[in-house]
């Protein structure tokens, strides 16, 4: 495994961690959405921040944030100044925890909902410190490429998603639905960056979908310019590795020919 990869799989665990508690924010502050939506996370490239959704107190509207630059968490208000801040830098996650759960105490808030799904294996494990990663820059710069390729796969699609970063599998993602003529979902195709995982040692991005009418063979996919597919028991779809996307450009044509032969057989 390359440094690069390294470094990027050592930030996604840590920023993975410590995004638990803006899903736990949204979770618990924020009406519950029939897709979860209310737990996921906006990346600001601009400011180099990851966000949770705003929720009111006191007659303000404040928000969550994970500061990259300060390797911190802070609730910041509607103008963006920061009302409370934890230091992430040799700290451990039980640590955060409870002062995440201090100041929401102190504010008022019950925070004893917990999120709608299990992580299999924490990211860091609750007593051990975090560590500030080397690549934290990297890392910005793929979620700022994976953002903006998403933004044109909406525009050359002609559909509009939210482009959103999941908690649960922490990945940056967009899901476009295929209605049936009543309006129902009778198929999908999601499209997004993913960490290393079960598919891949290292981040990747990816376009896959169904249909329920008719199941879709992967094995009959065309091939990509840039990618390829991938037709495992558990897992079909695109796949393109971060250390085979050195050009960006090569993003752009493994979107839109991943999804041309997938929206035809979603059947659009």
């Amino acid at each position: 495994m390359n440094p690069l990869t390294n470094h990027l799989n050592e930030a996604d665990r840590m920023l993975h961690s410590l995004a638990q508690l803006i899903a736990l924010t949204g979770t618990n502050l924020l009406p519950a959405q029939a897709d979860d939506s209310q737990a996921n996370i906006d990346w600001n490239a601009d400011r180099h921040r990851l966000e949770g959704r705003a929720f009111a107190h006191n007659g303000q509207h404040l928000r969550l944030v994970i500061d990259l630059p300060t390797f911190s968490l802070r609730f910041l208000d509607e103008n963006d100044r920061p009302v409370t801040s934890f230091m992430a830098e040799g700290k451990t996650p039980d640590e955060a925890a409870a002062w995440w759960q201090t100041v929401l105490h102190e504010w008022g808030f019950d925070t004893t909902k917990p999120l709608s799904y299990q992580l299999e294996t924490a990211p860091v494990p609750p007593g051990t410190p975090y560590v500030r990663p080397a690549g934290l820059t990297e890392w910005a710069n793929w979620r700022t490429v994976a953002h903006q390729q998403l933004i044109t796969l909406n525009e050359r699609s002609g559909r509009m998603s939210d482009i959103r970063i999941w908690p649960h599998h922490f990945d940056t993602g967009v899901y476009y639905v295929i209605p049936d003529e009543a309006g129902q979902e009778k198929a999908a195709i999601w499209a997004g960056y993913a960490i290393a995982d079960v598919v891949s040692v290292e981040p990747y991005f990816y376009l896959s979908g169904y249909n329920s009418r008719q199941p879709i063979d992967f094995s009959t996919a065309t091939a990509l310019t840039s990618g390829t597919w991938l037709n495992r028991p558990d897992w079909q779809g695109a796949y393109l590795p971060v250390s085979d996307a050195t050009d960006p450009g090569q993003i752009i044509p493994f979107y839109g020919e991943s999804y041309a032969w997938m929206s035809e057989k979603a059947g659009d």
